[in-house]
């Protein structure tokens, strides 16, 4: 335990070196939110990938696993790679083009004032949900292999996140998510081989587990995790598109894109960084079914891949792995609490505050990095479910500004009624749907209010997406004339026009990723 516990303190000595080194390139507020739009690919993509290889995707991700097979990890990592493929081919080139500085920006100057406040607290409401389920993955690491209690791990886990983003901001979270992402992929990568021999070679775990657990399809019936019929499409149909397209419109991806040199780099940072995360990241899911096979019956699935690598590891490779699950959860964490920071201090502070400076924008995001951290920590404390926690944020993202996003972008008659009321309808649908089958969830998970309310959530989702769809293409075109729609315009206020299918679909040289 001292080994291991060892070799943590110098990991996170090592992630504050490096924020502090970062923060000498800190000038202004772009510098501190998109690192002054000057990532090259191999940057880019590391810190995509490792920004979203998460908790959740590794100690989540492995209990959902450990329980349902790959169709418990439909959300994340695979319907997630799906988004990051989307993006690159659909979304970042032109956004890159855009020269924002947030996502929010963009409901700004697409629709209007109204729509960039409520896009606003969408993403911070989801990004503290998502951080406070990685700030839980840190607790319970800490939890299984020191025996240290949960709470204080996660404590631990919000100071050093803190400090080096508070002083670093987007320079301190690439270059940290660059190591990060070698340590996890090394980590992962050395534990996948011992596993698979550990449990009598890949034919052995194959007859060893349910016959399903290797399918990503419906069952008969449409049957997913317990459900059949509606319920059961709703379901698995919401699986694919809460991360597929919920997560399109998120600040972290959009900001990654912005911090990018130039649109080749934009493209292919989120095609890189898709491979690497429907590859590696299905690790984790495959370790979680391997652990039902070397710890059948372990009362908290969450803890199966650390318990697995002290059953498999020698003290040295215990140590290393902790330093690669510690690295999934706090090569996201910083970016979950940078990127709601980012747009507190560029958006609802200059709402109350309206001559607040380029400086004070600054120490706004710095602050506002202190403050999300504290309310994600108060969250995670009292949160049980890490893989749900967090998915639960792109569920909102999902019904709220998904298809405002998408509209905005591909379809010239969207405007700001449509796209607010758009929001407004969906939100009911979502609370009337979730009260509408809870009571059939309830049923599935044997009265666990805290699983048939997730269950319900995600079910939910399609009936409020479906209602969002057919809201803003109605009153957008009921309100053409008293709202007429916003052009897509830059930064500078100019228009952009995209003539040709091809600038939309991000094919463009890979050549071009050398230019400046």
């Amino acid at each position: 335990m001292n080994f291991v516990l060892a070799v943590i303190v110098v990991y996170l000595i090592a992630m504050l070196a490096i924020g502090f080194y970062s923060s000498r390139k800190i000038k202004g507020l772009a510098d501190y939110i998109v690192a002054g739009r000057r990532l090259p690919l191999w940057l880019a993509a590391a810190t995509l990938f490792a920004t979203w290889f998460c908790g959740e995707t590794a100690i989540g991700g492995a209990a959902m696993a450990y329980l349902f097979g790959l169709k418990g990890v439909l959300m994340d990592p695979i319907g997630a790679s799906v988004c990051l493929f989307l993006s690159g081919i659909f979304f970042v080139r032109i956004l890159r083009r855009l020269r924002y500085l947030t996502i929010v920006d963009f409901f700004e100057r697409r629709y209007d004032a109204r729509m960039g406040v409520l896009a606003s607290v969408v993403q911070v409401l989801a990004y503290i949900g998502w951080t406070g389920g990685l700030l839980l993955a840190f607790g319970r690491v800490f939890e299984a292999l020191m025996g240290v209690p949960t709470m204080y791990g996660v404590i631990i886990a919000t100071v050093v996140t803190i400090i080096y983003t508070f002083i670093g901001g987007m320079w301190s979270v690439t270059l940290t998510d660059f190591v990060q992402m070698l340590i996890l992929a090394v980590g992962f990568l050395i534990m996948l081989p011992l596993a698979i021999s550990a449990a009598g070679g890949w034919g052995a775990i194959t007859a060893a587990v349910p016959g399903d657990f290797f399918s990503i399809l419906p069952g008969p019936n449409w049957g997913y995790l317990g459900y059949v019929g509606l319920l059961g499409m709703m379901f698995y149909i919401s699986t694919w598109v809460v991360q597929g397209l919920g997560s399109l419109c998120c600040q972290d991806l959009i900001q990654r894109s912005l911090s990018s040199k130039n649109e080749a780099v934009a493209v292919y940072a989120s095609y890189t960084a898709g491979i690497l995360y429907i590859t590696v990241g299905l690790v984790p899911a495959i370790l979680g079914i391997i652990g039902l096979v070397l710890l059948p019956g372990l009362e908290e699935p969450e803890l199966v891949l650390p318990l697995m690598a002290q059953k498999l590891l020698p003290p040295m490779g215990v140590a290393l792995f902790a330093a690669a699950l510690i690295a999934a959860i706090m090569s996201s964490a910083d970016s979950a609490i940078l990127a709601p920071s980012s747009i507190i201090a560029k958006h609802l502070l200059p709402k109350v505050k309206h001559d607040i400076t380029e400086k004070g924008k600054l120490l706004a995001a710095q602050i506002s990095t202190v403050a999300i951290a504290v309310v994600s920590l108060l969250i995670s404390l009292y949160a049980e479910t890490i893989y749900y926690l967090v998915n639960f944020s792109w569920a909102l993202m999902l019904v709220t500004l998904a298809v405002p996003f998408i509209a905005g972008i591909y379809w010239r008659k969207a405007n700001a009624y449509g796209a607010l009321i758009a929001v407004a309808v969906a939100l009911v649908v979502w609370g009337v749907g979730i009260w509408m089958v809870l009571p059939a969830t309830l049923v599935v998970e044997e009265g666990v209010m805290e699983w048939a309310l997730w269950d319900a959530i995600y079910i939910a989702d399609i009936p409020a997406l479906i209602a969002a769809i057919v809201t803003i293409i109605a009153v957008s075109l009921a309100t053409q004339r008293i709202n007429p729609p916003k052009p897509l315009t830059d930064i500078d206020g100019a228009e952009v026009k995209v003539e040709k299918v091809t600038e939309y679909m991000g094919l463009i040289s890979p050549a071009k990723c050398m230019e400046d």
